[in-house]
C-alpha cells in the first residue's frame, strides 16, 4: 500500500478567503437551509458554510461590491480562536 502523498499549500490572506466565490457560495448555503454539497472541492467552501453558523443572519458579506468590514473582522477572530481553519 503507497502512502499518499501531501497536497501543494501556499500561504492565502484571510481577506483573499473570504472575498472568494466560494466562501459566499458556502455561507449563502447554509443561510438558505441547504445541506453540504460533497461535489463542490474547495476549502472555501466548507469554510463559508462554517462561517454561516458563526456570523449573525443579518450580517451580510458583502456591501454592495466591498466586503463588510464586520464581517472580515469577525472572520479573523474566528481563524484566530481556531474556529475556522
Amino acid at each position: 500500500m503507497s502512502a499518499r502523498k501531501q497536497a501543494r499549500t501556499r500561504p492565502v490572506s484571510i481577506r483573499t478567503i473570504v472575498a472568494s466565490r466560494e466562501f459566499a457560495r458556502g455561507l449563502d448555503e447554509v443561510r438558505n437551509g441547504l445541506p453540504f454539497n460533497p461535489d463542490v472541492d474547495s476549502w472555501d467552501y466548507e469554510r463559508g458554510r462554517c462561517f454561516g453558523f458563526i456570523a449573525p443572519l443579518d450580517m451580510p458579506l458583502r456591501i454592495g461590491n466591498a466586503l463588510n468590514r464586520k464581517a472580515l473582522k469577525l472572520a479573523e477572530a474566528a481563524f484566530f480562536r481556531k474556529l475556522l481553519i
